[in-house]
């Protein structure tokens, strides 16, 4: 076949600056370089010179589209489930938020051997293993299908509850399977490079402490929840960084877990006005999560955040989204179709060396539980907030429907801050609410 390139002159990175000083008449490479939320360059062109080889971030091409469903009724979750499984999702993400669940009910006409299925305590509520396992081996359920656990890192964090903490030191549950969800720093306001930062911090808590307890030879897996935003070869490169450096944190242990990245659409950029907007937003962060190589994502209703609630519709929209991103644009088909993108390769280095660097600094600290308890992981996840706030409410970051063409029939208005209930946790940040104040 020949080799249509041939007949082109190959042109060097000098080259291309020159070129684009000539054709902008002298604005220069340089006055076009901008500083990102990280604190990184972002240059306006890259090229292959000064890159290292591409390398695949990952093998596999097809995830689980997964719908999350609230358990505070059995038959109301039931449902839910039912309804969503008959919609296209391919996995289901139980939250727990009631004592003494009653497992048929909740799994009632669920064939749970074919369905990826998770299945998560929410925070002041007990483990209910020993009922769960019984139901299980009641009607012969492949317990590799139905994976459960809790993050007590993250309800310290949220809630500062005593139990989570000494769950956590315990070494509760480090047994297979660790369970990280890292979601919460996104949310919180923090920047990418720092979200990859106390995500490793938060592994390496569990890997530290399950090597003290004896029990580290026996992990086989990380089920690692992370979110994802509107930023999108930002999210990509984030989510590629992140499985590079879990893997090179296991290494260290010399313990060859599979790593399973669980991904949900952020709740921080989701406008709680003109809520169809984030029908938009929710696509590009999905399609970041798909590209990033996440094995399940979650895309939360576009409606999360008004004050009647979620709807079945938005629900819905969810995971046609997901079916979307497979059987019309084929995302399924090619795996980490990224690799090769000198900016996206580049970019995902960059994030990989700036968050080791201070996963580094906060293991100096004492680990990412000492540094939370002296206030340093507060303080620089709220200055981080601050800078995101004063952004949106300068206008200097554009948010539809809110801080820029506001829809007329559905405006924000003035609302009383919420009630804070416990100090010094992280919390979801609300800009909508500084926006209300401006």
């Amino acid at each position: 076949m020949e080799d249509l390139l041939k007949e082109f002159e190959t042109s060097n990175r000098t080259q291309w600056k020159e070129r684009l000083e000539k054709d902008l008449k002298g604005i220069t490479f340089e006055q076009l370089q901008r500083t990102d939320d990280n604190q990184i360059t972002i240059d306006p062109f890259y090229t292959i010179e000064g890159q290292m080889p591409a390398v695949a971030a990952f093998t596999h091409a097809d995830w689980v589209i997964v719908e999350q469903v609230r358990v505070k009724d059995e038959k109301v979750a039931n449902s839910q489930a039912l309804a969503a499984l008959q919609c296209g999702a391919s996995g289901l993400h139980f939250l727990i938020e009631k004592e003494a669940v009653n497992w048929p009910v909740l799994f009632e006409g669920i064939e749970l051997n074919f369905i990826q299925t998770r299945i998560e305590w929410a925070a002041g509520i007990a483990v209910q293993e020993a009922t769960l396992k019984e139901y299980l081996d009641t009607n012969a359920i492949d317990p590799e299908v139905v994976i459960h656990g809790r993050d007590n890192l993250n309800t310290y964090f949220t809630t500062k509850e005593v139990a989570a903490k000494e769950a956590l030191l315990s070494g509760s549950g480090l047994k297979e399977c660790i369970w990280i969800d890292s979601s919460i720093y996104y949310n919180a306001g923090a920047n990418s490079v720092r979200q990859l930062a106390y995500t490793l911090g938060h592994v390496q808590e569990a890997l530290h402490i399950a090597a003290q307890n004896g029990t580290i030879a026996g992990i086989r897996k990380v089920m690692l929840t992370t979110t994802v935003g509107t930023s999108f070869f930002e999210e990509i490169s984030k989510l590629r960084a992140l499985r590079q450096l879990v893997a090179l944190l296991l290494q260290q242990y010399d313990l060859p877990a599979d790593v399973q990245l669980y991904v949900q659409t952020g709740t921080l950029y989701k406008a709680p006005f003109d809520v169809y907007s984030n029908l938009l937003r929710d696509t590009l962060a999905g399609m970041a999560a798909v590209l990033g190589g996440c094995n399940g994502l979650t895309v939360l209703p576009f409606d999360l955040k008004k004050q009647t609630g979620y709807t079945r519709f938005s629900q819905r929209m969810g995971i046609n989204q997901q079916l979307l991103f497979k059987e019309e644009s084929y995302l399924h088909q090619i795996a980490d179709t990224a690799k090769g993108s000198y900016y996206i390769d580049q970019l995902t280095n960059r994030f990989a060396e700036e968050a080791w660097s201070t996963f580094q600094h906060i293991e100096q600290e004492g680990g990412l539980l000492a540094y939370f308890e002296s206030g340093k992981l507060l303080q620089a996840i709220e200055a981080q907030a601050a800078v995101l706030v004063k952004a949106y409410v300068s206008g200097e970051k554009v948010w539809i429907g809110m801080n820029k063409y506001p829809n007329p029939t559905d405006l924000p208005h003035q609302t009383e801050a919420p009630e804070c209930t416990e100090e010094g946790v992280i919390r979801a940040l609300e800009i909508a609410d500084f926006l209300n104040e401006k």
